[in-house]
């Protein structure tokens, strides 16, 4: 007993002493960075003069600005960072590494002049040995040269997001002994584990620890294991002891532990263990290294009978897709934000998230671990792939970097790779080398299949496909991955929604035994954009909760649709789009800056464990309508809960009580002229839960001609079914209608659409130059003979809007429309005159020829109204026929 008591003390002291200073130091050099965008001749060379460049700090992208512009294109290209930094002399006994979390796409690093290292790819982590590079007690000079260009040789080639270029995440050095768990695997921990053998009694893990020496002498070390609750109480300590040759590196030390009763990690409770490995010296006991690493503990299984079961239990994944950008910075983003998106998924009940199209920042995976989040990692084969051996090799490396840095995340239950790979074919309408090219493809995909199995055997493997089955399935891509991934928009780019269920029952059909996830889905959301009518591809909220009340109800009645994740988290930045808020792919459902929208709302009421109530239309402050003879205005609201019941109240006054259906209760609200205050109040068992919103209600009186005193501005889309509301400016718009005598309205022609081979577009989707407040220029009236606006006597400004949408353009289109392509309806020439109380304001306009196509126009005139004539608008032709945009009419006096 005596001598037990002793080697107790003695660990004890060993870990008490060792534990409390790190024997490796880590900390970001991510500031005083010097900056230039382009490729500058001996830019590494330590003399080099680098005064004249900007400065800058990590994470940086040098596309944050013209990736978002009217000019077309961004720029990819080189860029150089430079940067002193003074490592002290105590450390040259240190092994340093340097440790990059993400630089967009190929990266060489100098130090000294010397190069330490190359890096191909914008998404993975990666790591340089620059010990011998260093000179200790001395500044070092750094030099980063940055490449975002296109390369053949490099995924992605193609993709509906923006390659912003740049270190655009933080940047480590970290310093180490000779004798070390190893920094150099895939920039991993070092510290690789499985669990063959999970269940309530026990857990069996096994752990395999990469042990580097780069010491000149062979040394007896002791790997210990302790195995750390999420109460911080330690359950486990292994030890075991190796003898490590010298100037080796890498080498895999294996141990296997059992943990009695182990406490689960899932959604609901994502506990989580913490291993830390420490080496000693066996001769002197001293700790050498130490590495912590996250460990969750549970079993699961992805079937067609029962969909997926965690821990013995069924549970339906649903969550989102998400990007790594923000409003305005591009894809450089602080920590924060990181952890503000994964929280956002976590509050709105969901319990997956699909890293796509790329590995993201280090934090991502951390909060998924630790808030209870399923996750999938991607590699960034999209759209199409290149038939080299360089192509391939780099797409395996990525796979190998994609597994080994996230080994140990218990969140991560799969792996996947090649979204919509068969989307841009390159040879179509040549049948033989087509064939040839879906050869090539499968032989990709069987590689990378075949390592990320050999490398990590217990997770399961996606691939993410459009809706082409027959291309899939005759490629054999189907049959490749454990799980099959559907990108799907029946009733957006195309189709009826109900074509959803129909394809999804026709596939599984062909595929029995095969789970599927619904990788995609999604549609478009301006959120300034909202129709009472609404249609598809019209950009309005409203259409969009139609959209995902059909979607979400077909997802959750099939048991073989383990998952689904919403196209996306966040409105995310996607340079060739233009469509209502250019450069935006706007199916995020919270905005560019994370605002939510009425989608988030919904999933939140359906899948949340809170009591939620959530009223709709939270982003459309600002209303107009016109009177009826009430002196309000009938609108519908949406109020999204989980309660049984919903009251909602109109400024203090009950105006109804309806049972909630599908998380949603409906109401007609009369609002009136101003400030209207909407509650609603959930009635649930034991409490009521409320939500309020404040809007502010512009009405239109029904008779314009006798409305002195009442009338102050109106503001009218020709063409449209939609409202917007410019939150900047404080305005709102509304759709068009005919002219009745005493009110307002157009006179003849017809509302233009987009014809494309999946029917009529109700408005534009180009980008209008020379405006930010695209949707008003990109619907219009065509023909039209005149616009009428009985009002009475006074002075108004009388604003045009124009902008000529069937000019010639070169708009690239885009592959992303699946199908929808425009089909061509350009107009040669359209000259008219416009007169304003029979005087003529505008004559022979020419538009197209005066400013060119998509470009917005708008003409303002002072107009003084007497003697009961109004104010009324001709339209002459003289070539072709006349058009109108918008119309905005203020009074002045």
């Amino acid at each position: 007993m005596k001598n037990l008591v002793s080697i107790l003390i003695l660990s004890f002291f060993a870990l008490g002493v060792y534990a409390t200073v790190s024997p490796r130091t880590k900390h970001s050099i991510n500031e005083n960075w010097r900056f230039v965008r382009s490729d500058v001749e001996n830019a590494m060379q330590v003399q080099f003069n680098d005064a004249d460049w900007s400065l800058v700090s990590f994470p940086h992208t040098w596309n944050a600005s013209d990736a978002a512009d009217e000019t077309p294109g961004f720029y990819r290209g080189i860029g150089w960072y430079r940067r002193s930094i003074q490592i002290s002399a105590d450390k040259q006994d240190k092994q340093i590494s340097i440790f990059f979390e993400g630089a967009n796409q190929e990266l060489e690093l100098f130090v000294n002049g010397k190069s330490a290292g190359k890096h191909l790819g914008g998404y993975t982590r990666f790591s340089f040995d620059i010990t011998k590079l260093v000179r200790f007690g001395e500044q070092n000079i750094f030099a980063i040269k940055v490449n975002n260009r296109h390369n053949e040789n490099i995924p992605p080639l193609s993709a509906d997001f923006t390659f912003f270029g740049g270190v655009y995440r933080d940047v480590f050095l970290l310093f180490t002994n000779k004798i070390n768990v190893s920094t150099s695997h895939y920039a991993s921990a070092g510290v690789y584990f499985q669990t063959p053998r999970v269940n309530h009694q026990e857990a069996l893990l096994e752990i395999k620890t990469l042990l580097t020496n780069g010491n000149p002498t062979n040394t007896k070390l002791r790997v210990e294991h302790s195995i750390v609750n999420s109460q911080n109480k330690t359950v486990l300590v292994n030890s075991k002891q190796i003898q490590l040759a010298k100037n080796t590196s890498e080498i895999p030390f294996l141990q296997t532990l059992i943990i009695k009763n182990p406490d689960l990690w899932s959604p609901d409770s994502p506990s989580l263990y913490k291993v830390i490995t420490r080496i000693y010296n066996n001769k002197t006991n001293e700790l050498l290294d130490e590495v912590l690493q996250p460990l969750g503990l549970r079993w699961y299984e992805f079937t067609t009978e029962n969909g997926f079961v965690l821990n013995g239990k069924p549970l339906k994944l649903i969550g989102t897709n998400r990007h790594q950008c923000f409003d305005q910075l591009g894809n450089a983003l602080p920590d924060e934000i990181h952890v503000r998106d994964v929280k956002l998924l976590k509050d709105m009940g969901g319990n997956f998230l699909r890293i796509s199209h790329y590995p993201q920042d280090p934090v991502v995976m951390e909060m998924c671990d630790k808030l209870g989040i399923i996750t999938s990692v991607e590699i960034p084969i999209v759209n199409a792939i290149t038939e080299n051996e360089a192509f391939s090799k780099n797409s395996i490396e990525m796979a190998r970097e994609m597994v080994f840095q996230d080994y140990n995340r218990p969140s991560v239950l799969i792996w996947t790779y090649m979204n919509e790979v068969l989307l841009r074919l390159p040879y179509k309408g040549d049948s033989i080398r087509n064939k040839q090219y879906f050869q090539s493809v499968n032989a990709l995909a069987q590689k990378i299949e075949h390592q990320i199995r050999l490398d990590d055997p217990q997770r399961y493997t996606l691939l993410p496909m459009h809706g082409n089955f027959n291309d899939y399935h005759e490629a054999g891509l189907t049959q490749i991955p454990k799980i099959v991934g559907w990108n799907l928009y029946q009733g957006w780019y195309g189709g009826r929604f109900d074509q959803f269920d129909t394809f999804l029952d026709n596939a599984q059909e062909k595929l029995k035994g095969k789970p599927f996830i619904i990788t995609e889905y999604g549609a478009d959301v301006d959120p300034r954009l909202h129709s009472l009518e609404p249609q598809r591809f019209d950009y309005t909220q409203e259409y969009a909760n139609l959209y995902h009340e059909h979607y979400i109800k077909a997802i959750m009645e099939r048991k073989y649709v383990v998952g689904a994740n919403i196209w996306n988290l966040n409105d995310f930045y996607s340079e060739e789009r233009e469509n209502a808020v250019p450069h935006v792919n706007n199916k995020g459902i919270t905005t560019l800056s994370r605002e939510p929208k009425d989608t988030y709302l919904q999933y939140q009421a359906m899948f949340s464990s809170q009591r939620v109530v959530n009223i709709g239309g939270q982003l459309w402050k600002i209303r107009t309508g016109i009177a009826d003879a009430n002196n309000s205005c009938k609108q519908p609201i949406k109020v999204y809960s989980n309660a049984e019941r919903v009251e909602l109240f109109l400024n203090g006054r009950l105006i109804g009580n309806q049972k909630v259906i599908n998380n949603i209760a409906q109401f007609e609200v009369p609002f009136v002229n101003g400030a209207n205050t909407l509650e609603a109040v959930g009635l649930f068992q034991s409490e009521k839960v409320r939500d309020d919103l404040k809007i502010d209600f512009r009405m239109i009186p029904s008779d314009l001609k006798n409305s002195m005193g009442t009338f102050n501005e109106i503001n009218i889309m020709l063409g449209s079914k939609r409202y917007f509301e410019n939150k900047s400016k404080a305005t709102i718009w509304l759709p068009e209608k005919e002219y009745q005598p005493g009110s307002w309205g157009y006179v003849g022609g017809k509302a233009y659409t987009k014809p494309t081979r999946h029917g009529q577009q109700p408005a534009s989707d180009s980008d209008i130059l020379g405006t930010t407040e695209d949707p008003i220029f990109q619907t219009k009236r065509v023909g039209i003979e005149a616009f009428k606006l009985d009002v009475p006597d006074g002075e108004y400004t009388v604003s045009l809007f124009f902008a000529e949408l069937q000019a010639s353009t070169s708009s690239k289109m885009l592959v992303y429309n699946l199908g929808n392509e425009a089909i061509d309806n350009t107009v040669n020439e359209r000259i008219f005159d416009v007169s304003i109380n029979k005087t003529n304001v505008l004559p022979k306009l020419n538009i197209a020829s005066e400013f060119g196509g998509n470009t917005a126009v708008v003409k303002k005139f002072s107009v003084l109204v007497q003697n009961g004539q109004g104010i009324s608008i001709d339209f002459d032709p003289v070539i072709g026929e006349p058009f109108l945009n918008a119309i905005r009419v203020y009074r002045n006096y």
